[in-house]
């Protein structure tokens, strides 16, 4: 092999080292932001579900605070194993079984039946949308054995 191609050769092998640090690095940063955001909201709906005062200054028009902070409970649930999902520390098979224990809940249940469509509209990551879906088939799986 001639010097310039071994030259030539370090310097590609550099430089993918180099891309793939750069990667990381951006990976992890996204995930230390996402787990900082989650916790904020996560914080807020631990706050608002046990709060009396909170929730019925959230409450929307026509809801009782009471029925408000349950359905805030079951949204922090969702909102714990979406993040979970989101970091890779759930496969696609554990979250199918985490959705339908979660949809075995009245509380969650509840919460998907008023706000799973509008979680459906703001999915827009791959991971997001792979959440959304597995909790529509959680439901419908839960509503279709009660009835």
């Amino acid at each position: 092999m001639r010097t310039s191609t071994a030259v030539l050769t370090a310097g590609v092998a550099v430089a993918a080292v180099g891309v793939a640090q750069l990667v990381q690095q951006h990976r992890h940063h996204k995930h230390t932001i996402d787990i900082g955001i989650s916790r904020v909201q996560i914080d807020w709906l631990s706050r608002a579900s046990s709060d009396p005062l909170e929730a019925k200054f959230w409450a929307p028009e026509g809801t009782e605070p009471e029925q408000y902070q349950r359905t805030l409970s079951g949204n922090r649930m969702l909102c714990q194993l979406s993040l979970r999902h989101r970091l890779g520390l759930v496969s696609r098979r554990q979250l199918a079984l985490y959705a339908d224990k979660l949809m075995a809940s009245d509380t969650c249940r509840a919460y998907w039946e008023r706000f799973g469509s509008h979680r459906d509209l703001e999915a827009e990551s791959r991971a997001e949308r792979q959440f959304t879906q597995a909790m529509k088939e959680a439901y419908l799986r839960a509503t279709t054995l009660a009835a």
